[in-house]
């Protein structure tokens, strides 16, 4: 008895050592909550005639409600009034956490995977001759409504379209979405808004970044149908990302 307590004794120092030194997440899951659901319709329906224009599939609950105040935007007459309205459905009709849960564990399960990119991103940004801007934390939220992915650059937040079956929009795994928004994140300022590139350029450019540090890691990444082609000449090897502050004006002015 007594080498067995010895060895439970053990057993625990070990394991406890072990979670002491695993490193803090540098993603933190956040719980949908009505508010933010409501909010990500409000904000759908306010930005409509741009997604449509950008040819972006539109994801919203299907009530004559969304109908009519679809209509109001296009019209130009939506706005913060309408929120409540808004609110008041997604309470009544639409909520339900349970929408969320398998969603929630396949980013979970990819926490070790997305984790590891980012501090390796952190790593290499001391090399490169532009600013890529990133923050500690990052905070993904769930939703059933909008377009796809979006990103928050002021505050570190990822939004992530999702639904009742835990799929996400364009892939499989969501680490391939969230490294893909970490970058729009890094790049917003020093980049994008320096250089007011376009919106088809900003996201060709994001892509070729993502494809060119973790095409191993993220061998499902794609790069979409958008923006000028052109700019790939100028980013083939990872090492190119780099010298931006000099690629971007080269080849806008060329």
């Amino acid at each position: 008895m007594k080498v067995s307590k010895s060895l439970f004794v053990v057993f625990l120092l070990i394991s406890f050592s072990c979670k002491s030194q695993r490193p803090l997440s540098r993603i933190e899951i956040v719980q949908p909550t009505i508010a933010q659901e409501a909010t990500s319709i409000w904000r759908t329906i306010n930005d409509v005639a741009f997604f449509e224009k950008q040819g972006y599939t539109i994801h919203l609950p299907k009530h004559p409600l969304i109908d009519s105040l679809l209509s109001k935007s296009k019209n130009g007459t939506f706005g913060n009034k309408d929120f409540p309205a808004i609110h008041a459905l997604v309470e009544a009709e639409v909520f339900n956490q349970k929408n969320y849960k398998k969603a929630i564990q396949k980013v979970d399960d990819q926490l070790d995977l997305i984790n590891g990119l980012v501090n390796e991103m952190d790593t290499k940004k001391e090399q490169w001759d532009w600013k890529f801007n990133m923050f500690e934390t990052y905070r993904v939220v769930f939703t059933l409504y909008g377009t796809g992915g979006s990103y928050d650059p002021d505050t570190g937040s990822i939004t992530l379209l999702t639904n009742s079956e835990g799929g996400f929009m364009n892939y499989e795994q969501p680490a391939n979405t969230i490294i893909h928004e970490i970058v729009h994140m890094g790049v917003e300022y020093s980049i994008v808004q320096k250089y007011n590139l376009s919106h088809g350029l900003k996201e060709r450019l994001v892509d070729r970044l993502v494809h060119l540090m973790f095409k191993e890691e993220l061998p499902e990444y794609r790069i979409q149908n958008m923006g000028n082609v052109g700019i790939d000449e100028y980013l083939k090897k990872p090492e190119d990302i780099g010298s931006l502050n000099v690629i971007i004006p080269t080849f806008l002015n060329k």
